[in-house]
């Protein structure tokens, strides 16, 4: 579409207008204009405060609709190829539009180079676990926000590599990704109400507990913390969560936090979101 800049300008001065209707159109055709009126839009919020509750609702349906027709391409094939990486920060652009994704996608790689030269290429799975969990949670300082479990920032990837804290699943992710990096045979497990990430190969079998500096966990240790939170124990629970799943299940936790935080906006996009991803809304959370 032709950019028109002084056509766009005119277009967000008259949201002003009284009238519901003419607003309403008015948005219609910013929305039409897409990425093209964003950056006016954002000049239009600082410099016309008085309005900044009608654009910030036309930049919520650019991006939100941005972010749809992203997530369709992302989720566009088999679940197994289907890139965990692509879509947390697809999600942290959410909250983060301007969000450099390749500044973090280096520190992920740097951060896996560091795993790489401390372990060397032949070392036992249970040495290449504990060196990697040295490095993330004592080394780097990763750890789970027990002050603030439910801050909104615990759930955006590019705020856990900040701040080097996170819930269970965000904190699940960073580690999933250095062990990508690595080629390490590991994967998330979605239990109910935490969630994990399992080392498995042929030698070696054990489940990391990211929330609690890297705890190690056998199978019965996970069963016994099913069945004492009420959950009871069953298999699936301890099956390795597709990537669709782990998406939803971090929509799902933005959605409860925002709820609270009484956004309706957030409150109608992030569903939507999770229908894409072909996730029921119910999914497990944390």
């Amino acid at each position: 579409m032709f950019v028109n800049e002084s056509q766009i300008r005119a277009l967000i001065r008259l949201l002003g207008d009284e009238d519901e209707r003419i607003v309403k159109t008015i948005s219609g055709k910013l929305i039409d204009y897409g990425d093209s009126a964003v950056p006016l839009l954002q000049e239009a919020e600082i410099e016309q405060p008085e309005m900044a509750d009608r654009i910030v609702t036309v930049l919520e349906e650019i991006r939100g609709t941005k972010l749809e027709e992203d997530f369709r391409d992302l989720i566009a094939f088999p679940d197994e190829q289907v890139d965990l990486e692509r879509g947390a920060f697809l999600l942290a652009r959410y909250a983060y539009p301007s969000l450099d994704v390749q500044a973090y996608q280096r520190q992920l790689d740097r951060m896996a180079q560091d795993v790489r030269e401390q372990i060397g290429s032949r070392v036992s799975g249970e040495e290449t676990v504990k060196a990697l969990n040295r490095y993330l949670f004592t080394e780097a300082g990763f750890k789970g926000n027990t002050k603030n479990y439910y801050e909104v920032e615990n759930s955006y990837l590019n705020c856990v590599l900040d701040r080097r804290t996170g819930i269970p699943i965000s904190l699940s992710t960073v580690y999933l990704l250095i062990g990508r990096r690595l080629q390490l045979p590991v994967h998330g497990i979605g239990m109910p109400g935490h969630f994990l990430v399992k080392f498995d190969s042929d030698r070696y079998k054990i489940f990391i507990d990211c929330f609690n500096g890297g705890a190690l966990l056998t199978e019965k240790n996970c069963a016994r913390f099913l069945t004492e939170a009420g959950y009871g124990f069953e298999d699936r629970f301890l099956q390795k969560s597709p990537t669709r799943a782990i998406l939803a299940r971090m929509i799902k936790n933005l959605l409860a936090i925002y709820s609270k935080l009484d956004e309706p906006l957030k409150k109608y996009r992030l569903p939507r979101f999770i229908e894409i991803l072909g996730c029921e809304q119910r999914e497990e959370g944390l």
